[in-house]
């Protein structure tokens, strides 16, 4: 199963296990980071680490080595082809329906 580190900016996904022990998975779960959340990328930093992600309506900033204990479920590659960002459109909610991720 992918981690976090594996998607690239504006991948879309569906959080399925928290891993990690002790202080940094409390920190997580706190921070809204919880299996059936919805989970963006929103940007790189130049150096590729931290990486910037839309989760619950914010955005949070993980290292690389935080965002490996986080395993998720690809839902969408990139934005729609109209060029609109996928929960805009409609599919990103019926997705999450079919799969008993009610918004």
């Amino acid at each position: 199963m992918p981690s976090l580190t594996d998607l690239s900016p504006s991948d879309h996904a569906i959080i399925q296990e928290v891993r990690g022990h002790g202080a940094l998975r409390k920190r997580l779960l706190d921070m809204g980071v919880i299996p059936g959340a919805e989970i963006a990328v929103v940007r790189v930093a130049p150096l590729g680490d931290p990486v910037e992600y839309l989760v619950k309506g914010y955005h949070l900033s993980l290292r690389h080595s935080e965002a490996q204990q986080i395993l998720v479920h690809t839902v969408m590659a990139g934005a729609g082809g109209d060029g609109t960002a996928p929960e805009k459109t409609g599919r990103w909610r019926r997705w999450l329906a079919r799969r008993g991720h009610g918004r």
